[in-house]
């Protein structure tokens, strides 16, 4: 998933013409939400570090890894 974002973001960046700006908008935006996203993350992993046991649950359901 994470791989297929970041093609999707190269080749937004990519596009030439007249759809040029709209496309590098959109990979802005992209990579802003990935990085929302992934700070999002890093906060629940930081909960589960502080013994939250329902936010440990949660990543692992989700496939996240808390530990680096």
């Amino acid at each position: 998933m994470e791989s297929d974002c970041n093609e999707i973001v190269d080749r937004l960046r990519m596009t030439g013409g007249l759809d040029r700006k709209l496309m590098l908008a959109a990979a802005d935006a992209i990579e802003r939400l990935m990085a929302e996203r992934d700070e999002a993350r890093i906060e629940v992993c930081r909960l589960e570090a502080d013994g939250h046991d329902c936010e440990i649950e949660y990543a692992k359901q989700r496939g996240w890894d808390c530990h680096g």
